[in-house]
C-alpha cells in the first residue's frame, strides 16, 4: 500500500469541507433554506432519482475496473508460470543453451521489476523491457538441438515462449486500459449534483444538515478514491504485487 500518493487529495478534501461549512453557515443566515423548504418534495424526488442513477453507474464502473485489475494479476501469474516452465525444461538441452535461457530470463525479470513496473504506472510501455523479452524469444527459437530428444524439448520450449508472449501482451493491454475520460466526468458530475442537492436540502437543524452533507461528501470522496486508485494497478494505494516476478529471481 502507498498512501503517500493520495495524502494531498485527503488534505484538499478536508480544506474543501471546511470551506463548505463556512458557506453553509452563510446561506443559513441569508434565509436560502426558507426558500428551498417550499420545494422539499421536488428535492426528495430529484435526490432519489440521481442517487439511483449514480449507484448504477458507479457499480458498473467498479465492476469493469475491478475485472481489469484482477485480470492483470491473473496474467502476471500466467506469464511467470510460463517463464518458470522455460527454466524447468531448459536443463534438458545443452549446458550452453540452458545458461543462455536462464541468463535471458533473469535479465528480463529484472527489467520488468526495475523499469516496466514504473513505466506501466505512468501508462506507457518500456522499450528496454520489450527488447529484452524479444531477445529471450530469439534465444529460445535459435537453439540448435543436438539430438532427437532435444528437438522434442526445443519444440516444447518454443510453444512455451509463444504462450509467454501471449500472456505478456494480455498483461500489457489490461495494464494500459483506462476509464474513458467522458465516463469519469459523468460519474463526477452526478456526484457533484447529489452533493449540491443535499447541501441545499432544508434540514430543520443546521447541525443535522451539515452532518448529512459531510457524510455524503466523505462517502463520495472514498468511492472516487477507490475508482481512480483501482484503475491504475501499478500506482496508488493498492497495487498488484510484483512477488511472482521476484520469486523467479
Amino acid at each position: 500500500m502507498n498512501w503517500q500518493a493520495y495524502s494531498a487529495r485527503v488534505f484538499k478534501f478536508v480544506l474543501l469541507l471546511l470551506a463548505a461549512s463556512f458557506v453553509y453557515s452563510l446561506l443559513r443566515g441569508e434565509g436560502v433554506y426558507d426558500f428551498t423548504a417550499h420545494e422539499v418534495e421536488g428535492l426528495n424526488t430529484l435526490i432519489l432519482l440521481l442517487g439511483n442513477i449514480y449507484a448504477v453507474m458507479f457499480a458498473f464502473v467498479i465492476f469493469v475496473i475491478w475485472g481489469q485489475f484482477t485480470d492483470v494479476e491473473n496474467y502476471i501469474m500466467r506469464e511467470c508460470n510460463s517463464l518458470e516452465d522455460l527454466l524447468r525444461f531448459a536443463p534438458y538441452l545443452s549446458p550452453d543453451a540452458d545458461h543462455d535461457i536462464r541468463a535471458s530470463v533473469a535479465e528480463y525479470v529484472r527489467l520488468v521489476l526495475k523499469a516496466e513496473w514504473v513505466a506501466l504506472g505512468d501508462r506507457r510501455r518500456d522499450k528496454q523491457t520489450e527488447k529484452s523479452f524479444g531477445d529471450l524469444v530469439d534465444i529460445v527459437v535459435q537453439i540448435v538441438p543436438a539430438t532427437p530428444a532435444q528437438a522434442s524439448i526445443h519444440a516444447r520450449l518454443i510453444d512455451i515462449a509463444r504462450k509467454t508472449a501471449e500472456h505478456r501482451d494480455e498483461r500489457l493491454t489490461k495494464s494500459l486500459t483506462q476509464i474513458p475520460p467522458t465516463l469519469i466526468r459523468l460519474v463526477d458530475t452526478m456526484a457533484g449534483a447529489l452533493l449540491l442537492l443535499i447541501f441545499l436540502y432544508p434540514f430543520h437543524h443546521w447541525l443535522a444538515g451539515f452532518t448529512c452533507f459531510g457524510i455524503l461528501a466523505l462517502v463520495i470522496f472514498l468511492a472516487n478514491l477507490v475508482m481512480r486508485d483501482t484503475d491504475n494497478p501499478f500506482n496508488g494505494i493498492w497495487n498488484v504485487s510484483p512477488k511472482p516476478f521476484s520469486d523467479l529471481l
